[in-house]
């Protein structure tokens, strides 16, 4: 990342700690946008941890800073576990109503684009409760992408993707992160990414950072 790019969001020396187990250790990072990252580590490393803090990274001004030149607060969404959908809602409430409370307009051009690539548009006024396991995997990723302007983070993102959604999934991702930051937490090895990519891996509570060429 060039030098004279600004940062969405830097990180000096963040410590994190559960009861008397301390989850991240000293960790240091800058988020630009146009960086595209994959965040891997063993079960419990702190993967979740991380994300989670960078969410809420108004929470923990000593370690978090924001460098806008507008001083707004970056938009970020999150997908984690949990979908973060209303299930008696239909996909297109949801869409709303998570637009809504992020202060956003309803893109009805995107969200067709969006929902058209996912196989999704023809389900969008059904509930969510209606939807298959992989298709509220792509409604939830949808939502991220609408609403995480900024940055999106993203928690094992292609949980229960057939590999046509793994496709369109992996495509989207890169197009977002041309203009914002995407980082995402995985343990898949052979994510077909056709840009460079940055690797972070937890080890410990400490955090190793590389670059990997797209292949």
């Amino acid at each position: 990342m060039p030098s004279t790019e600004q940062a969405l969001l830097v990180c000096k020396d963040l410590s994190y700690s559960i009861g008397k187990k301390q989850i991240l250790k000293h960790i240091s990072f800058s988020l630009f946008r146009g960086d595209l990252i994959l965040l891997r580590g063993d079960n419990g490393a702190g993967k979740t941890t991380l994300l989670r803090t960078i969410l809420n990274f108004g929470h923990h001004k000593d370690s978090f800073s924001s460098v806008s030149k507008d001083l707004k607060r970056p938009q970020i969404s999150y997908l984690g576990h949990e979908l973060g959908l209303y299930t008696s809602l239909s996909l297109e409430e949801n869409l709303h109503y998570f637009l809504s409370i992020a202060n956003l307009a309803y893109p009805v051009s995107q969200i067709e684009t969006l929902l058209k690539s996912f196989r999704l548009w023809t389900r969008r006024m059904d509930p969510i409760f209606t939807f298959s396991r992989g298709m509220k995997q792509k409604s939830a990723l949808v939502r991220a992408l609408l609403t995480g302007g900024d940055l999106i983070l993203l928690d094992e993102p292609f949980t229960a993707l057939d590999r046509s959604g793994l496709e369109v999934a992996v495509t989207l991702l890169t197009e977002h992160s041309k203009s914002s930051a995407v980082l995402m937490a995985t343990h898949d090895p052979g994510i077909p990414f056709s840009q460079d990519t940055i690797a972070w891996n937890l080890k410990e509570g400490t955090l190793e950072t590389s670059a990997f060429p797209s292949t």
